[in-house]
C-alpha cells in the first residue's frame, strides 16, 4: 500500500496528468462548432429530413448519443452516434401494439414481433419476428443512400463528399472535404424501436439468432456521464478522457481495450467512489484508484455490464491470454514510476 499512499499524498502525479491533458486532449471550439453545424445542416436538416419524407416506415425522432454528447471525446469531435427511432402504432382500446416485445434466453436481447397488418411485415421471419439485418439492409441502407444521392444532386458547389456504408448495427455516413480529402465527420445512424416509455432496441444482430434485437442503454449512459461532475465540479470527465487517451496510444495489448469497456469500468468505479472528486490531488488519487479497479476487473477476467450485471463484457475477447496481458500491463504502470512517466510524456 505504500505506493498508493505515496502517490495520493504528492501532487506531482496530478500535475503530470494535467500537463498530459493539455498536450493531448484539447478539442478546439472551432472543431466543436464545425461538428455541430455539420450535424444540423446535413445529418438532421438534409439526410434525415429526406428520410422522414420518403420512408415507407415513419420515423419518430432522432436521439444523439456517444462520447461527443457525454463530454468524453478525446482527440477530435468528428464522430457522432444517432439512434433513428421508428414510429409504431399503439392500440386504441384493445388489441396488440404494432410491435410486441418477447423475452429470450439471452440477457439484453429480445425478439420484436410485428402485427399482420404492419408495413414492417416486409422485414420479418416466417414467424413474424422483425429481423434486424433485413430491416437495416433492405430499408435503411437503401433509404440513406437515396438521401445522399438527392443531396449531392441538389447541392452543387457544396465542396463536400458523402460516403455511405454498412457498419455493424448502423449505417455509417462519412462527410469528407472535397478540397483536402479529409474526413470531417462520421455519423453512425442506428435504426431502433422504442418499446414503452424508456426501452430502446437497436438493430445489432446476435451471432446465434438473427431475429434478436439488443437493448440499448445509450441514453441512460449519456444522462449519467454528461452530468457526472455537475454537483461537485469534479474531475471525472477529465480522468476518463486521460485514461482513454493513454489506452488509445498504447502499442501493447492494452491498446485493444475498447472504449466501451473503459466507460463501463468507470461507471462502476464512480458508483463505488462517489466523493472526493474536487480536491487538489483528486485527479492523481482517482487515476491510481481507477487503474487499480480496471486492473482488478481484467485480472479476474470479469467486467460486468453496468446495466446487465450477469453479462461479462470480457467474454467478447476470445483469447483470455490477451486479457491477462492487459492486466499485467496495468500492474506495471501502477507499480513503476518509470512506466507512468513514459505514458504521460
Amino acid at each position: 500500500m505504500w505506493i498508493w499512499d505515496w502517490l495520493v499524498q504528492d501532487d506531482t502525479l496530478t500535475k503530470k496528468l494535467r500537463a498530459f491533458s493539455v498536450r493531448h486532449m484539447k478539442i478546439s471550439e472551432e472543431d466543436m462548432t464545425r461538428t455541430r453545424k455539420l450535424v444540423k445542416d446535413y445529418i438532421e436538416d438534409r439526410i434525415m429530413a429526406y428520410c422522414r419524407q420518403n420512408s415507407e416506415l415513419p420515423i419518430l425522432n432522432l436521439q444523439y448519443t456517444g462520447s461527443v454528447y457525454e463530454r468524453l471525446k478525446t482527440e477530435a469531435a468528428d464522430e457522432v452516434d444517432v439512434m433513428v427511432v421508428l414510429k409504431t402504432s399503439k392500440p386504441w382500446f384493445w388489441g396488440d401494439p404494432e410491435v410486441m416485445k418477447e423475452e429470450t434466453g439471452f440477457p439484453g436481447y429480445v425478439r420484436l414481433k410485428a402485427t399482420v397488418d404492419s408495413k414492417l411485415r416486409r422485414y420479418v421471419s416466417s414467424e413474424g419476428y422483425i429481423i434486424p439485418g433485413r430491416l437495416r439492409e433492405r430499408w435503411f441502407f437503401s433509404l440513406v443512400s437515396r438521401a445522399v444521392t438527392d443531396l449531392t444532386e441538389n447541392s452543387p458547389g457544396s465542396n463536400l463528399d458523402f460516403v455511405v456504408r454498412q457498419h455493424g448495427p448502423s449505417v455509417q455516413l462519412d462527410i469528407f472535404s472535397e478540397e483536402t480529402g479529409w474526413k470531417l465527420l462520421s455519423a453512425d445512424l442506428v435504426p431502433c424501436f422504442q418499446i414503452g416509455t424508456d426501452e430502446y432496441f437497436v438493430a445489432k444482430r446476435h451471432t446465434r439468432d438473427e431475429r434478436l434485437w439488443r437493448r440499448s442503454f445509450s441514453l441512460e449512459e449519456k444522462q449519467l456521464l454528461k452530468r457526472m461532475d455537475k454537483d461537485d465540479h469534479g474531475c471525472r470527465h477529465e480522468l476518463l478522457r486521460i485514461v482513454k487517451t493513454i489506452v488509445n496510444k498504447e502499442r501493447t495489448s492494452l491498446g485493444q481495450l475498447r472504449s466501451y469497456y473503459l466507460k463501463t469500468a468507470f461507471m462502476h468505479y464512480i458508483e463505488e467512489k462517489p466523493s472526493n472528486w474536487n480536491g487538489r490531488n483528486s485527479l492523481g488519487e482517482h487515476f491510481v484508484g481507477f487503474l487499480a479497479a480496471l486492473q482488478a476487473f481484467l485480472e479476474k477476467g470479469n467486467l460486468p455490464n453496468y446495466w446487465l450485471p450477469e453479462v461479462n463484457l470480457l467474454d467478447e475477447i476470445p483469447n483470455p491470454v490477451v486479457v491477462g496481458n492487459m492486466a499485467y500491463r496495468l500492474k506495471r504502470i501502477l507499480n513503476s514510476e518509470i512506466e507512468r512517466n513514459k505514458i504521460l510524456e
